[in-house]
């Protein structure tokens, strides 16, 4: 990438940042409707009983929820054409953008079900480059009050739903936990930490703002709790603590930073150690059995289809066909018809092999050595809440799975956070 490209970028997003209040512009409104499409997962389905089988790839999408997300999509690329140019420039400074998508459309040729590849393909593309849009049209901490916007209103569709319509918004066959709009209780709380975390980076400055951050870290917490969530409840944990950790260090002087980084690895290590040694019985205290709630038999039952195609997997999205092709052995092995490994890294390699894990953790660590450019305490609300997100994201994909998934806020939260951090280290371009 040269110089002048980013020359041509930054004075591009310069001139695309407008004076005009955030909300008063119409497109702004469309972005957030596009915003909340891809929250929701392309929509908000309704037969929720029972939902073990509901969500799962078993389950065929109604004429209704296909048109619905066909027109989210279409909208989506009308929003992304109205800035093309910029995107591409952006696409160019960050080609590592482009990779998976292509690796995507290219596995439509030993996919299991070629037709299915190639329409989650062009999702993932489209999610990818709204990603872009954003990053362009909403410049440094604007992206910020921006996502704050929208995750306000998904927490006041989720309390509106709890409230007027709770055979949606809880689920009666997980000791009543709420949900809200999101498909499951586990998806619920780890998206409201993302909730969470983009509402403690939000810099208010009159009475407006100052509510609006209320009301995402209240309802962000009050969901948490109320899903019943133990992963949820240990990734805001890790993420509450990662955020108040890294204002700590950034007001340190970096000798003094540096010391006490080093002198952390002492206890961490020493906690590590104790958690691993009493790993049992400390999941038995948040109602953990040992095998997480099957993730641990679902990772071992994916192994062996993993080895059978461990270069190029078997797809993109092509992989969870429920009692079809590979997938059926997990089904019948664990008994419950899962549309996921329980973690990104495992889904990844099931639908794109090594050939899409490499790129992925080139890109996730590439993120982490940039976020670790990053901490100081006179960068953007933007640069400090993707390192965040970026950490959350990495630790929740391990029992969950949201790495390259089209229509999923988790990996478009991550494509954000990536795009933020690569921009971040480029000190010409901070705004």
């Amino acid at each position: 990438m040269t110089a002048t490209t980013w020359t041509n970028a930054s004075t591009s997003r310069l001139a695309d940042s407008s004076p005009q209040p955030l909300w008063a512009n119409v497109s702004t409104w469309f972005a957030l409707f596009i915003t909340l499409f891809i929250t929701v997962g392309g929509g908000i389905k309704l037969n929720y009983a029972p939902i073990a089988l509901a969500l799962t790839a078993m389950a065929g999408n109604s004429i209704k929820q296909i048109a619905i997300k066909l027109c989210g999509l279409f909208l989506m690329l009308l929003m992304v054409s109205t800035r093309s140019r910029v995107i591409w420039n952006a696409c160019l400074n960050a080609r590592f953008f482009l990779v998976l998508p292509i690796l995507a459309f290219a596995s439509v040729l030993w996919s299991q079900s070629p037709a299915l590849t190639l329409l989650e393909a062009a999702t993932l593309a489209l999610t990818t480059l709204f990603a872009v849009y954003l990053y362009v049209r909403f410049p440094g901490d604007q992206l910020i009050s921006f996502l704050t916007g929208a995750a306000a209103v998904a927490l006041l569709a989720c309390t509106f739903v709890v409230v007027f319509f709770p055979n949606i918004g809880v689920d009666a066959l997980q000791e009543d936990s709420w949900r809200g709009v999101f498909s499951q209780r586990n998806n619920c709380a780890v998206y409201c930490v993302c909730f969470l975390v983009i509402g403690l980076h939000y810099r208010a400055r009159h009475l407006a703002q100052y509510f609006l951050r209320a009301t995402v870290l209240l309802l962000a917490l009050l969901f948490i709790v109320m899903s019943g969530s133990r992963t949820g409840w240990l990734v805001t944990v890790f993420a509450v603590g990662v955020t108040f950790g890294l204002r700590l260090i950034q007001r340190m002087p970096w000798r003094v930073r540096l010391l006490f980084l080093m002198t952390l690895t002492i206890p961490a290590g020493a906690v590590i150690l104790l958690v691993a040694a009493h790993l049992n019985e400390l999941l038995g205290l948040i109602g953990k059995d040992p095998t997480l709630s099957q993730r641990t038999i679902i990772w071992l039952t994916v192994l062996s289809p993993i080895a059978k195609h461990p270069f190029v997997g078997y797809g993109y999205s092509a992989f969870w066909l429920g009692l079809a092709g590979e997938s059926a052995n997990t089904v019948l092995i664990t008994g419950w018809a899962e549309n996921q490994a329980q973690s990104g890294y495992l889904d990844v390699m099931l639908q794109l092999g090594l050939l899409g894990l490499i790129p992925l953790v080139w890109m996730l660590g590439r993120g982490l050595i940039q976020a670790s450019r990053a901490l100081n305490p006179r960068n953007t609300a933007a640069t400090q809440a993707a390192t965040v997100l970026l950490l959350v994201l990495i630790v929740e994909n391990v029992g969950e799975s949201g790495f390259v998934a089209p229509l999923n806020i988790l990996w478009f939260y991550t494509l954000l956070a990536l795009l933020i951090l690569d921009r971040s280290r480029k000190p010409a371009e901070v705004l």
